[in-house]
């Protein structure tokens, strides 16, 4: 009895206020599976996402022009005519909204939250699990996933843009289960235990992270999906979002058939190291060459080039100024 009690307590002291969305849609099995293990974890959870599947979309901001959906939403579960947002009929926290993952989070922070959760304070914005892989700068730039993430750094919150190996786009009615080998589980599992660590070691701090900072983590092929089904608990990684394994797009044109098309090339401008620490390895290393690992990469969103790079280019400009 008395252990119970000081369960409940201990669970109520880490609780968080959490903002959730991604870029798969609102009925995606991944981001269904996080919120439901953020809930029973004790946490306070609202969901803004996509009614539609929105990867690709970056860090566009993009927001309905009519109150109601011109097309059918991801698996049909909004229809054309239904409001272009709103929440479940049996669950106020989770809601749609016809945007981008950008403009979700934006809608949740300056729309649903003041208007039906005014006691709602965010502690962190979860983005994700995405169903497939974010890895490198040209993931960073244009995964929808992560450009709700930084654009929730933008506003001065702090976030983490969660992605895994499972890239089927799956509906969770059709999907969602309790079995232990479901990638969808065992990858919530993973997102829980990064998040619950964080807030642990927030303590008193006001910030969980530091202000201006988010993180990128992607998460191997677990459970059912690996090999042997013998990754269940990804060791995590600390890794660089840039480095030695990291690729760029690159148009192909094929002479025989007069087509263009798309190939992926290492770049040295992606090996370069000016900021961070540079002995740690790419994610996209250690996505593919460490065995059962998740990688974990820190960034921030001051652009800016280091003291030194501006000193050299103001050097070579400087009759200009």
């Amino acid at each position: 009895m008395h252990f119970t009690t000081f369960f409940f307590l201990l669970s109520a002291v880490f609780a968080k206020n959490i903002l959730m969305s991604n870029d798969d849609g609102f009925a995606a099995t991944n981001i269904r599976a996080l919120y439901r293990d953020l809930k029973a974890d004790g946490h306070n959870v609202i969901m803004v996402a996509p009614v539609s599947q929105r990867s690709g979309w970056g860090g566009k901001f993009d927001v309905p022009y009519t109150k109601d959906l011109l097309t059918d939403g991801e698996f049909g579960y909004r229809v054309k005519g239904d409001p272009a947002w709103g929440y479940e009929p049996d669950d106020m926290n989770i809601w749609y909204f016809n945007g981008t993952p950008a403009s979700c989070v934006s809608f949740g922070l300056e729309y649903v939250i003041p208007k039906y959760f005014s006691n709602f304070t965010v502690d962190l914005v979860v983005n994700g699990p995405n169903e497939g892989l974010n890895l490198g700068p040209g993931t960073y730039t244009g995964s929808g996933t992560i450009g709700a993430t930084y654009n929730s750094v933008y506003h001065g919150l702090p976030a983490i843009a969660i992605s895994a190996s499972n890239s089927n786009n799956s509906f969770y009615k059709d999907s969602l289960d309790d079995d232990p080998t479901n990638p969808a589980n065992i990858n919530s599992k993973v997102s829980v235990k990064l998040i619950d660590e964080l807030f642990k070691a927030q303590g008193d701090n006001s910030r969980v992270l530091p202000l201006g900072v988010g993180l990128n983590v992607n998460i191997p092929l677990v459970g059912s999906q690996s090999v042997n089904g013998s990754c269940t608990s990804p060791k995590f990684v600390f890794s660089r979002i840039t480095g030695l394994d990291s690729d760029v797009s690159k148009i192909t044109y094929n002479e025989t058939t007069g087509l263009v098309g798309t190939t992926y090339v290492y770049e040295e401008a992606l090996r370069t190291c000016y900021n961070g620490d540079c002995s740690l390895p790419s994610e996209a290393a250690v996505s593919q060459e460490w065995n059962c690992s998740t990688a974990v990469s820190v960034f921030q969103i001051d652009y800016d080039a280091t003291l030194v790079l501006q000193s050299q280019v103001q050097g070579l400009l400087h009759e200009l100024f």
